[in-house]
């Protein structure tokens, strides 16, 4: 151990931290927030009750740390250098539905807890949500004027965002194995391409 280096018992409390939000964000997502107990968690992650509340005071101090746990993925590094064409339009709506299986657990919980009325939890999935809708309309700036554009941009996110949040909803744990089937993201892709209009657009 070197002198920059955590003490030991630092770093394993860093690391059983982690294990118990990663353990309850996936319990809290499949079964939701309130039917999940801390026993739950604690025997899941192989710890007593009292060993978890030395980490965390409450359930609800375990999903308030949970919301702050960095997400899988984005949009960013998609945005169309040139005129937006439809291949791009596919590489985002796949970079969607790639987000949205990287986080199943945390998206599924998010969802719970809006209806739930958790306004941290709204404000992550508008935060998402705005990381999209700025690279869509970026995108189709290139080739419409704002009025346009900004219809399509919302007409595809409506697409995306809401697809994947019912299928997610109502195949809850096979979600992942659902939307890594080819047909699923085809599917996906042609609806996007429909709203989208790039074809008639460069025909034109």
């Amino acid at each position: 151990m070197t002198a920059g280096d955590p003490p030991v018992r630092s770093r394993i409390g860093d690391e059983t931290r982690q294990k118990i939000l990663e353990t309850a964000r996936q319990l809290f997502g499949t079964t939701g927030f309130d039917a999940t107990s801390v026993r739950e968690i604690a025997e899941a992650v192989g710890l007593t009750d009292a060993a978890l509340y030395y980490h965390f005071k409450s359930k609800r101090e375990i999903l308030s740390a949970i919301w702050d746990l960095p997400v899988e993925g984005g949009v960013r590094r998609l945005r169309s250098e040139g005129p937006f064409v439809p291949s791009q339009l596919d590489a985002i709506t796949d970079s969607a539905v790639a987000f949205s299986v990287a986080n199943d657990h945390i998206l599924r919980l998010m969802c719970r807890e809006i209806l739930g009325g958790d306004q941290t939890a709204l404000a992550l999935r508008q935060q998402n949500r705005a990381v999209l809708r700025r690279t869509l309309y970026e995108s189709f700036l290139t080739v419409f004027d704002a009025d346009e554009a900004d219809i399509r941009t919302e007409a595809i996110l409506a697409l995306l965002t809401g697809v994947n949040m019912k299928t997610q909803m109502a195949a809850g744990p096979d979600f992942p194995r659902i939307a890594a089937q080819p047909a699923y993201r085809e599917r996906i892709r042609s609806w996007a391409r429909a709203l989208a209009g790039l074809e008639e657009q460069q025909a034109g």
